[in-house]
Formats: structure tokens, sequence, C-alpha cells
């Protein structure tokens, strides 16, 4: 290995450990901020590791009057199923439709990425989901509008064209319909790319906050990311907490930093069981051949 090789590398992993630095220290400070004991927090003493040992802040979250956060979570989790089952039937389906040959097919590809560059905007989507299709205070509105991503079904269409056209062939000739070649070739060939896409489609429905903020009128449809929303920028909901014996509340920070520990929690330890198929699907999907 020559010098330049060495530096080089040397170079990469230094700049590597510094960005990993960035991302791992802040989570650890939340982390520790979350569990230290309430005089530590106070005197601004924690760094990465907790001092003390202090599970209270967890304890009056999980304690809110009408359990606004289980709630909260449950709300969650039927959404990110939902819309991610949904999100996944629509982008693959429509990206098989788009690797066939059909008349107007070059109409509806450049209608398609149109959609990618330009929105009608907030007021006109308010407008026309609240007064056309009356999705306004519905778990409709929290799900429909992420169904689909033009980028996503560019990159299953292309995962989808790479796929031997004789296989296609041979099983029209064995009397397959469209929904044969489908589901039992199309999707098989695919599984890396449709596990990478369904994670970043349940990402998006996990954090999804701002149609929680326009659209629904109470508490009771509320996520996750909207109760850390309001809990953290808004600081509310405070009053809502149980109290648990004589002792007082620990401080805010406490409670602000064990709220995103808890609401980000489930879908990081999701996380590893998909990261596998990240490179290898989204990769394959975006070059074709």
């Amino acid at each position: 290995m020559s010098k330049s090789e060495v530096c080089f590398q040397v170079f990469g992993y230094l700049v590597i450990s510094l960005v990993l630095c960035t991302i791992l220290l802040p989570v650890l400070n939340i982390l520790a901020v979350s569990l230290s004991e309430k005089n530590a927090v106070i005197q601004n003493r924690v760094t990465i590791f907790p001092i003390g040992w202090e599970t209270r802040s967890y304890q009056d979250i999980l304690s809110m009057r009408n359990g606004v956060f289980l709630r909260t979570l449950g709300n969650t989790v039927f959404i990110t199923v939902a819309g991610t089952i949904g999100a996944l039937a629509v982008t693959v389906s429509a990206a098989y439709a788009m690797s066939t040959t059909f008349v107007g097919k070059k109409f509806v590809t450049f209608y398609f990425l149109v959609t990618m560059y330009f929105s009608g905007g907030v007021i006109p989507s308010y407008i026309i989901n609240t007064n056309y299709f009356k999705l306004g205070d519905s778990y409709a509105i929290l799900i429909l509008p992420g169904l689909l991503s033009i980028f996503y079904v560019i990159v299953v269409r292309s995962q989808i064209e790479a796929i031997p056209p004789g296989i296609y062939e041979a099983a029209s000739i064995d009397g397959a319909t469209e929904f044969h070649k489908l589901f039992l070739i199309t999707v098989p060939a695919i599984v890396p790319t449709i596990a990478a896409i369904a994670m970043f489609y349940a990402l998006s429905y996990w954090n999804s906050w701002f149609n929680v903020m326009i659209y629904m009128r109470g508490s009771n449809k509320w996520t996750l990311q909207y109760l850390l929303r309001a809990i953290v920028m808004e600081q509310t909901l405070r009053a809502d907490v149980q109290p648990l014996g004589t002792e007082p509340p620990p401080p805010l920070e406490n409670f602000q930093m064990a709220a995103i520990v808890m609401v980000a929690a489930p879908i990081i330890a999701i996380y590893p069981f998909v990261q596998k198929y990240f490179v290898k699907g989204i990769l394959s999907g975006a070059v074709k051949g």
C-alpha cells in the first residue's frame, strides 16, 4: 500500500469518526439527561453519561391523564402499519404498470414526474381534502396523502425492468395473468427493494405530524410525533401528568428528553432487522441492468 493510499484511508477514518460523533453524542446526551437525577440536570452537569439514575420522567409520560401517550402510540402504530402496507401495494402496482408498454405511457410518465417537482401547496390541499373529499379530522387524511411516492415508483420500476423479459413471456405462454406475473414473479424478485422502501414509508408515517396539526380538531387522533412536538416545542401537556405521591416532578428537560427517547425507540428497534436490505435494495433498484 502506497503512502498516498495510507493517508487517504486515515483521512477517511477521521472524517467518518467525526460524522459518527456528531450523530452519536447528541443521542447519548438525550438519553443521559432523561435518566439523570433532577439536581444534575438543573445544574447542567450531564454530558453523555447519566448522573444518578432516575426514571421518573418515563413514569410521568406513561401516567399522563386519559392515557394520552398510549393512545397516540396506538394511533401511530395503526397509521404506520396501514399506511406502509397500502403504500407498498400502490407503489409496486404502479411501478409494474409503468414497466409495461401501453398507449400514452410517455404522457403518464411525464404527468407523474411533474408531481415530483410541483404541488398545489398547503392551502389548496386543505380546501380539497376538507371541503370536497371530507377527510378532515379522520385517520384517512393521515394515510392517503402518503400512499404514493413517485421517486419510489421509479426505483421499483427500474428494478422490475431488470428482470429478463423471457420470464414474463414464458409465464404468458403458460397462461399466467398480469396478477400472476406481478405476485408470483415480480414481487419475489424484488423483495430487497420492497423491504428497503417499506422502511422508508414506515419512517415517513411514523414521523408524520404536520397533517395532524392542520386537520385534527382534538387529541384523540394525535400521533406520537405531534405529542412530542407539544411537549418539546410548546412545553404543554405537563399539567396532564398524574402526580406520583408527594415527590415534586422532575425538571422539564428530563420530561422532554424522556419523551424523545420513548417516541424514537420503537422505530429504531425495527431498523436493525431491515438494515441489511437498504444498500442491496436501493442500489439494485436505482441502476437498471
